[in-house]
């Protein structure tokens, strides 16, 4: 039996980006071969009452600024040692210090250090911590391969330590809707029935840019009166995108629908998926549309070219670039191609981001970095 440590800082909500993830990790990987034990810096109340995949373990490290977090990191290192955790995965920026530092000091022989993002946060000073916990680090994953090449560039990493396994989707739970559930949820958000929807699923935070996607809404409801527009997911640029609607004379058209719990239902009622980030290493929104047999128009950020290939399942525009994201959407509409776009879609989301493939790469993984 191998035993698995994922360290993160907390877990406040499943659906986030990189939680989805690990928890789904969690949740399939062989039991009768792994064991896991989710570790984190800080509970939650989410954590409290609604996990129950495997033993949860608070470190107690709400900031690294109080002495006793100190002292919970030496116990959380004998914790390792006592239960001969064979590896330790981090994740996040405090996660992966936490995680790596005290893997260390255990004695733990695999370490694994995860690259989900592409550095937004990173200055100097926090280069510089990564180069010297890299040392320590045996292997390193990364969820596309357009981040492995940049987390090689950045810090400085051997490609060879570098693994690539993108994220998973059961997309078994995702599917078209017929006439009758599109036309019910048109109707409850006060769309009309021939409407054709523009849909964005993200956490409403600046790296998400989000106004590009309502700038670009503005340009299309000038020319095609029929598209409306959702937004699905909360954070803390709600208001202020809610105003650029009222600015644009749009509101009406774009439907704010907040953090939902069922994406897949959601995304089987609408026509068109959308990411218009400024960063990301790999997309799960992006597996999402496609599994739900969408046409995407996204940014060429992380590993998107590597799941949308333009003309075939969608097209890819630069970031920041509304007026080119609109003429894309536009097209998508006009051309005629709506339908074999998302054929094309769902296809490549079966073969390359399919559960249990994706499961039996992360099997075989951890397997052999243990013989390492």
């Amino acid at each position: 039996m191998i035993k698995i440590a994922f360290i993160i800082d907390t877990i406040e909500s499943p659906t986030a980006g990189t939680e989805k993830q690990l928890l789904m990790l969690i949740k399939h990987l062989d039991r009768s071969k792994f064991q896991s034990y989710l570790c984190v810096l800080r509970n939650s109340e989410w954590l409290r009452q609604d996990f129950d995949e495997c033993e949860l373990v608070d470190i107690g490290v709400p900031s690294f600024a109080k002495p006793s977090s100190y002292l919970n990191i030496y116990k959380f290192i004998s914790f390792l040692k006592n239960q001969k955790i064979d590896i330790v995965q981090t994740h996040f920026v405090e996660g992966n210090k936490v995680g790596v530092i005290s893997g260390k000091l255990s004695g733990v022989k695999s370490i694994i250090s995860t690259r989900r993002n592409q550095g937004y946060w990173h200055n100097k000073f926090e280069i510089m911590i990564l180069n010297t916990l890299n040392k320590w680090v045996t292997r390193f994953l990364a969820n596309s391969e357009n981040t492995r090449l940049w987390a090689a560039n950045t810090e400085n990493i051997n490609l060879d330590r570098i693994e690539v396994i993108h994220n998973a989707l059961e997309i078994v739970h995702y599917w078209k809707g017929i006439d009758e559930q599109r036309l019910a949820f048109r109707k409850n958000i006060g769309f009309p029935a021939e409407a054709i929807i523009v849909g964005i699923v993200a956490n409403l935070r600046p790296v998400k840019a989000i106004d590009m996607f309502i700038r670009s809404a503005k340009i299309i409801s000038e020319s095609c009166p029929l598209v409306r527009f959702v937004v699905v997911g909360e954070g803390t640029e709600r208001l202020f995108l809610e105003q650029l609607c009222t600015e644009f004379g749009i509101a009406a058209r774009i439907s704010f629908l907040g953090e939902r719990m069922d994406i897949p239902e959601i995304l089987s009622c609408i026509d068109i998926g959308v990411l218009s980030s400024s960063s990301e290493s790999f997309s799960n929104s992006i597996i999402e549309y496609m599994a739900a047999g969408l046409p995407v128009v996204c940014t060429d950020v992380g590993g998107a070219r590597e799941a949308v290939v333009d003309d075939i399942n969608g097209y890819i525009v630069e970031s920041g670039d509304f007026n080119a994201m609109a003429d894309k959407i536009l097209s998508v509409i006009s051309s005629g191609k709506m339908r074999s776009f998302g054929l094309n879609s769902r296809e490549n989301a079966d073969k390359l981001f399919s559960l249990p493939s994706i499961m039996q790469r992360y099997s075989q993984f951890y397997e052999q970095v243990v013989k390492l």
